[in-house]
């Protein structure tokens, strides 16, 4: 496991050993999901959003954006890595709450 994530303001920062950081934004619904998934996350890298994490039944699903190819330093085994940290830190947040 190479990715770090931290609590932010509006989500997560990422960090991976290799000194890459990416943002996990909070996110609303998306005009490309038709039924309504709740909340979901955008991963931002560099400035631009390159996948979005969303939630389904109880597992977290993560689909890489075609602007995401432009930074190859960011395969989709990272993007999978970082979509099952943020949904342990969302299962463990709920267990707090609850």
């Amino acid at each position: 496991m190479q990715w770090t994530l931290k609590e932010c303001r509006d989500g997560f920062l990422a960090r991976k050993t290799t000194g890459l950081t990416a943002y996990i934004r909070r996110a609303c619904l998306w005009a490309e999901f038709k039924v309504s998934r709740g909340p979901g996350y955008d991963v931002n890298y560099k400035g631009f959003t390159i996948a979005r994490i969303y939630f389904e039944n109880k597992g977290a699903t993560v689909k890489a954006l075609e602007l995401g190819s432009a930074f190859p330093e960011i395969s989709d085994l990272d993007l999978v890595e970082i979509a099952l940290r943020v949904s342990k830190l969302r299962e463990a947040t709920a267990a707090a709450l609850n």
